[in-house]
């Protein structure tokens, strides 16, 4: 399972930088040529992009290993980190390029923008919506946190791409510091995504529970199953993608522990089957009520009774 969503992680990327290559090439040589400073701006983004997907690539790698002595739950949390790393690599090439845009507007090119940087500014376009909608559906498909990055990631480019269509169609129409503005717009938008991913994965990070509603929709399939008397308390956290949970349950105290073992087997297969969200779940069975466990505490163990009446026969 782990060797499979790891391979799918790989295949979509490796398709990512097979189309960024090429893009950022033809942005950044159009660009020079056809003197657009929004459309070498966008090419320079393409190529912040390559940089991510190799991000990727890697962190799938290691992401995928499974469970050993060390990381008993997984590396997981390699996507996660990951994730923080795209997005603070996504603000910072947005300042970089905020900068040089501002910078452009302030000491504007002599040359007039030719109108042919449109098709390739057009091109990005339909390129990157290919990329988003390819790497989103396989995101969902293996519950990734990493490709959904890298899928917004590229949803992102497209609306940088269309404000720098309009930015070189209203330049090569005339209009002064129109593709410099745009190059700004796209810069703004880029830094607001990376704040996005930052912001997720650091939620993630430090174990915030999964969606309440999702939370609540658990918690009442749980109290629907046979012999489940309450749910004390369920907990739930995310880890790549991965919803975790873990939850303590009350039964019949005069069930056997064959059967208890059964309940929470139960719920754990029913709850995976039917919340594709759920990576893994576990469950504590509890006899007894909350208001009971200070008087248990206070019993003796079976060894100590054993002991006791041992000693009295």
């Amino acid at each position: 399972m782990a060797d499979t969503r790891s391979q799918t992680i790989k295949q979509v990327t490796l398709v990512g930088v097979l189309v960024n290559i090429l893009l950022a090439i033809a942005q950044l040589v159009s660009g020079v040529f056809a003197h657009s400073q929004a459309l070498i701006a966008d090419g320079l983004h393409t190529l912040a992009d390559l940089i991510s997907d190799f991000v990727v690539l890697i962190t799938a790698h290691h992401a995928g290993k499974a469970a050993d002595a060390d990381h008993p739950y997984g590396h997981g949390r390699l996507e996660t980190l990951s994730s923080i790393f795209l997005g603070l690599a996504l603000i910072g090439v947005a300042l970089g390029m905020g900068y040089r845009s501002i910078q452009g507007m302030i000491d504007p090119s002599p040359h007039q923008t030719e109108a042919y940087a449109l098709f390739f500014a057009l091109l990005a376009i339909f390129s990157k919506e290919f990329l988003y909608r390819y790497t989103i559906h396989f995101s969902r498909k293996i519950k990734s946190t990493l490709l959904e990055s890298n899928a917004l990631h590229h949803r992102s480019d497209v609306f940088s791409s269309i404000v720098v269509v309009i930015g070189v169609g209203a330049q090569v129409m005339g209009i002064n510091n129109m593709d410099a503005l745009a190059a700004i717009v796209v810069s703004v938008m880029i830094s607001l995504m990376g704040t996005h991913l930052v912001k997720k994965a650091f939620a993630e990070l430090i174990d915030t529970s999964l969606d309440q509603q999702l939370v609540a929709n658990i918690k009442q399939v749980i109290l629907d199953m046979d012999g489940v008397i309450d749910v004390h308390s369920l907990r739930s956290r995310s880890m790549g993608g991965r919803g975790y949970i873990d939850t303590e349950i009350r039964v019949n105290p005069r069930l056997s522990v064959s059967e208890a073992h059964y309940i929470s087997l139960n719920i754990e297969q029913i709850v995976k089957k039917q919340f594709d969200e759920i990576s893994d779940i576990t469950v504590h069975i509890d006899p007894v009520a909350d208001s009971d466990h200070e008087e248990i505490e206070q019993l003796p163990s079976r060894a100590q009774l054993l002991f006791n009446l041992y000693s009295v026969w």
